[in-house]
Parts: C-alpha cells; structure tokens; sequence
C-alpha cells in the first residue's frame, strides 16, 4: 500500500471507530439508567443480592476518599509524613514546565512517546 492508500484506511477505520464509540454511549447511558432503576427496586423491596436464570446482581459500597481541603489534607500530610494517600502517576503538564524552565526534577527522567495524529479533511 502506499500512503494515500495508508491514509484512507486509517480514516475509514476511524469511522468505525467513531460510530461504535457513539454507540457505545448510548449502550454505557443505558446501562446507567438500569442501574438506578435496579437500585431503586430492590431498596423498595429491601434486598441487596438478587438473581434470576441470567445473572446474579449484588449491591456493593466502598467508601472512598475525596478531598475537601487540599491545604488541610496537605498540612496532614506534612505533618505526619504519611504518603499512602498520593498515587504514583505524574501530570505531564507541570513537567514540561519545568523541562522548559531548565529544571531537572530530581528521580524523573523525560521520555518521549510517538503517536500518529489524524484529521478528517
């Protein structure tokens, strides 16, 4: 293939892309709007597992955190030197402002990913 041929496949696989992501929109609003409908069903009937011949269906609760104050979570976390809380992953946006301001952060190393960008004339 060459690459006007190249390039045509890309954007017809794109489209199929693009119409299977609209689909599955609409098939993840459905999907949430069962969810409220089983929630509300079985608390009006008291149940929190149920099943019949297709599936069994429980519902679970899992406490999780969200921040109200960053600068008192910050100040805790200060305080105690207790980092469980934070996760490893890094925003890109502040490193390369620092790349560009010539500072080297230390422990972190930049690394350049490739990626093919596409428009649709």
């Amino acid at each position: 293939m060459n690459i006007n041929e190249l390039i045509e496949q890309r954007v017809n696989l794109q489209t199929q892309i693009d119409e299977l992501n609209a689909q599955l929109k609409e098939l993840n609003k459905e999907k949430e709007a069962n969810q409220i409908l089983l929630f509300d069903e079985m608390g009006k009937q008291g149940v929190t597992r149920t099943a019949n011949t297709m599936a069994s269906v429980s519902i679970n609760e899992t406490v999780k955190p969200e921040i109200e104050s960053y600068d008192e979570y910050i100040a805790y976390v200060q305080k105690t030197g207790d980092f469980s809380l934070f996760t490893t992953a890094l925003k890109q946006a502040p490193f390369q402002e620092l790349l560009a301001a010539g500072i080297q952060v230390p422990g972190l190393k930049p690394r350049t990913y490739r990626r093919l960008n596409m428009r649709k004339l």
